[in-house]
C-alpha cells in the first residue's frame, strides 16, 4: 500500500513496515554494490522492508559508441534520477565515478560507504599472463573506456596503443579473453574484487 510518496507493507501479523525502494543499474556489479548498501541499511533499520528496483541507463544501452562521443551527461545515472524525481524509488546507489560534477537540483549524496581499493588494475589477455605493460610488444592494444586512464597510460607507456572498450565488466573480460583485439584492459580494482576476480 502507498501513502503519499511512501510505500508500506503489512506482514502476516498485521504489522505495517515502511518499504525503502533502492534504485540501481541492472549489471551484476551494480547489484552487488547495491546489495552491500541494503545489508548496511538492514543492520541499522531491521524493521524496514527493502525493495531493489533495477533499471537500464543510456550508458548501458549504447555500447557501440565511446562514452566521450555520446554527448550526453549522466550516462549511467539519468534514468535513476528520473525515477527518484517521480517517487518510484526512495534512494539510488551509484559509483561516485559515474556521478556528474554537479548534482541536479534537490538531490544530495546521502551517504558514502567505506572506500574499496581505489587503484586501477591491468587485466591481461591469457597469452600475456605474467607480463607487465612495459614488457608488451610495441602497438599492443590496451582497452579502456576512460579518457583519463588512456591519457595517463599513453604518457607512461608511449609504445602502446589504446582503444575504447564498452560493456559491463563481464562483457569486457569476455571480449578480452575470447578475442585477439586486446592485449590487456584497464579496470577498477574495486570492481574486480567485488566480483570475486582478484586473481585476474
Amino acid at each position: 500500500m502507498e501513502e503519499g510518496p511512501y510505500k508500506f507493507l503489512r506482514d502476516g501479523n498485521g504489522k505495517v513496515h515502511r518499504v525503502i525502494r533502492i534504485g540501481t543499474r541492472k549489471s551484476q556489479l551494480a547489484r552487488i554494490q547495491t546489495d552491500s548498501v541494503a545489508e548496511k541499511l538492514k543492520e541499522l533499520y531491521p524493521d524496514v522492508h527493502l525493495e531493489i528496483v533495477a533499471m537500464s541507463t543510456i550508458g548501458d544501452k549504447i555500447l557501440d559508441t565511446a562514452l566521450s562521443k555520446i554527448g550526453e551527461k549522466s550516462l549511467f545515472t539519468k534514468e535513476l534520477e528520473n525515477a527518484l524525481e517521480r517517487n518510484e524509488v526512495d534512494l539510488v546507489v551509484h559509483s561516485l565515478k559515474d556521478l556528474p560534477t554537479s548534482l541536479p537540483p534537490g538531490f544530495t549524496i546521502g551517504a558514502v560507504l567505506k572506500r574499496e581499493n581505489p587503484h586501477d588494475a591491468v587485466v591481461l589477455h591469457p597469452k600475456n599472463a605474467g607480463k607487465t605493460l612495459d614488457a608488451l610488444p610495441a602497438h599492443s592494444v590496451i582497452g579502456t573506456s576512460s579518457l583519463r586512464r588512456a591519457a595517463q597510460l599513453k604518457k607512461r607507456f608511449p609504445h602502446l596503443d589504446f582503444k575504447d572498450i564498452r560493456g559491463n565488466l563481464n562483457t569486457r573480460l569476455k571480449k578480452l579473453d575470447e578475442k585477439e583485439d586486446f592485449a590487456a584492459i584497464i579496470s577498477a580494482a574495486a570492481g574486480l574484487r567485488r566480483m570475486g576476480w582478484d586473481n585476474r
